[in-house]
């Protein structure tokens, strides 16, 4: 089913969009959720985004007003601004203009890029590097992903590793990219019932252009292909035009948007 997105084509059906939805909370799980009349509200020590707002998954209220206004609340207590995640199929349809109404601001478009893993078209190159893996977060692949992270704070990293440390259910492996001992790029793969999400990959910008993302892709699609993994999906936002072309590249599309709604 195609139907009209605000900034895309939306090439999923409502029930898909919801479903790739559910798979992306489950993989990045917050410390602390509190539901709201299907509403799920996410709190993570104000660190990411996704981990810190409201995601409108479902909803079976009778006041869309008086639920906002306590959403607002709640979040005041986590000394928090209330963030609600607007994707296509957001529940109750009404929630962003009623949002607009209450003067809340859209922060941050973001596209959701997916593919069935066969028809992902993905070849490795041969530079040199070598590329592993692990199961758990290790400190050194840690240590890697927070210097190619200059824009994060020693807190903000350590509450990342936080809510990587929470990913029990899912499947996890944290694949990494080596020019003799130095990690020269990282990925992390999430695999929930069928989908695989792929989390903070990052390449050294010495070692860009050189084919290092494109194999670690590589090596996290094998990995979910063996798992009988059927979808890879991942987010990138609007402004990353270049990791928009890894993306493309390899075939991925867009299956549909989200925005974030803050009000300070």
């Amino acid at each position: 089913m195609i139907c009209e997105s605000q900034e895309l084509p939306n090439i999923l059906d409502q029930e898909s969009i919801k479903i790739v939805q559910e798979r992306a909370n489950n993989i990045w799980p917050a410390e602390f959720s509190y539901l709201l009349n299907g509403w799920i509200l996410r709190f993570s020590k104000g660190v990411t985004w996704r981990a810190n707002s409201v995601l409108p998954l479902n909803y079976w209220g009778k006041n869309i007003n008086k639920d906002i206004s306590k959403v607002e609340e709640i979040y005041r207590k986590f000394n928090s601004s209330s963030k609600f995640m607007l994707h296509d199929q957001h529940d109750p349809p009404e929630l962003l203009s009623v949002l607009t109404e209450a003067s809340y601001k859209p922060v941050m478009p973001t596209h959701v890029m997916g593919k069935l893993f066969a028809d992902i078209d993905i070849q490795s190159h041969d530079n040199g590097y070598s590329y592993h893996f692990m199961t758990n977060r290790d400190p050194e692949w840690y240590s890697a992903l927070t210097r190619l992270s200059p824009n994060r704070s020693p807190y903000k990293m350590t509450v990342i590793g936080e809510i990587m440390d929470r990913v029990h259910i899912p499947q996890k492996r944290f694949f990494y990219a080596k020019n003799k001992s130095d990690i020269i790029g990282v990925v992390l793969a999430i695999i929930d019932s069928g989908y695989m999400g792929i989390m903070n990959l990052a390449v050294d910008p010495e070692y860009r252009n050189q084919g290092v993302a494109t194999n670690l892709m590589y090596q996290t699609i094998n990995w979910g292909k063996k798992e009988d993994t059927k979808w890879l999906f991942l987010q990138v936002e609007k402004s990353n035009t270049s990791a928009r072309g890894l993306y493309e590249k390899i075939r991925l599309e867009d299956w549909y948007s989200y925005t974030y709604y803050e009000k300070e």
